[in-house]
């Protein structure tokens, strides 16, 4: 930790917005979708914020991580990013409603996005179901 950092609890970070944080509305979509609330967390181009980091995706890609590693390794990345990138973690949470939109355009056993929205389902998200491209 550098000089003047102020250490952070994560999991107090993530009870104070579990309270505070309004309602989040979350939709995944294709990548083609343009409409208001689009996020991307695709691999080109995606917000760094939220999308895996290249060398777990590319790993994972090409079969040499596991779905559970990558499953516990994204979810590691996501914990860091919301406080890293807080101020970003917090305009997201209350924005009331996102559409998340990738290129690989997979369901839930094939997308990170899904591992995404459970992770804002801490923070008492709700999945509210797929969109067409717009």
């Amino acid at each position: 930790m550098g000089a003047g950092a102020v250490p952070v609890d994560v999991e107090k970070a993530f009870r104070l917005r579990q309270q505070t944080t309004s309602r989040l509305e979350i939709y995944t979509a294709p990548q083609g979708y343009a409409g208001d609330g689009r996020v991307d967390v695709s691999f080109n181009g995606g917000n760094f914020v939220f999308t895996p980091p290249r060398p777990l995706l590319f790993e994972y890609r090409l079969g040499r991580v596991s779905p559970e590693k990558f499953q516990e390794e994204y979810g590691k990345f996501l914990e860091g990013s919301f406080i890293q990138h807080m101020h970003n973690w917090d305009l997201l949470l209350e924005s009331g409603r996102i559409v998340l939109v990738c290129s690989c355009n997979g369901g839930p056993d094939a997308c990170h996005r899904f591992m995404l929205i459970d992770f804002l389902k801490k923070f008492g998200a709700a999945y509210c179901g797929n969109l067409a491209a717009k």
